[in-house]
């Protein structure tokens, strides 16, 4: 049974973060990362640190995926390690060039201009089937989503209690694939 829920919290995880634009300097990760490194001086020990501690990349790894790379692909600025621009507004010599066949407002972070700044973020596992993903800003006020399996295994994601999508466990694993 528990690996059923890790299965379902999966899928719901790469579902949202799917739904989302995710490509990002994995804050998180790197921040775990460099706890590592000052952890101890010889690159065995830090070897050793970072097989035993790869449970926690594991964890990083998905809040970033699903949390903190989203907000640096909206905003254009990691909330984590405060750089900008974005991953995905980074210049390079790209192989298709498209960006002067879109209108401007298409190029560039929508919300880079807005001021919010994120003071954390939490994923909580609410009972057997429902698991809750909050961001935290540093104006006091909270955001949250909340991913629900229903009687027949139906996922229902709910924002401020109102009910915004409803997906299927064969939905889910389409929408995991096509990732």
């Amino acid at each position: 049974m528990k690996i059923k829920k890790m299965i379902c919290a999966t899928i719901i995880a790469a579902s949202v973060s799917g739904l989302t634009g995710c490509i990002g300097q994995m804050g998180l990760t790197q921040l775990a990362m460099g706890v590592n490194l000052k952890a101890v001086d010889n690159r065995y020990g830090r070897a050793g640190i970072y097989v035993v501690a790869a449970p926690v990349y594991g964890v990083t790894a998905l809040v970033d995926l699903m949390v903190i790379n989203s907000i640096e692909f909206w905003t254009g600025t990691n909330p984590i390690t405060k750089k900008g621009p974005a991953v995905a507004d980074t210049p390079v010599e790209a192989w298709m060039k498209i960006n002067d066949d879109l209108d401007p407002v298409l190029t560039g972070a929508p919300l880079k201009d807005l001021k919010v700044s994120t003071q954390s973020t939490s994923m909580e596992v609410l009972d057997d089937d429902s698991l809750k993903l909050t961001v935290a800003y540093v104006d006091g006020s909270e955001q949250s989503i909340i991913g629900k399996r229903l009687a027949n295994n139906d996922v229902a994601f709910y924002n401020q209690g109102r009910l915004v999508a409803v997906a299927n466990n064969q939905q889910l694993l389409d929408h995991v694939a096509s990732l």
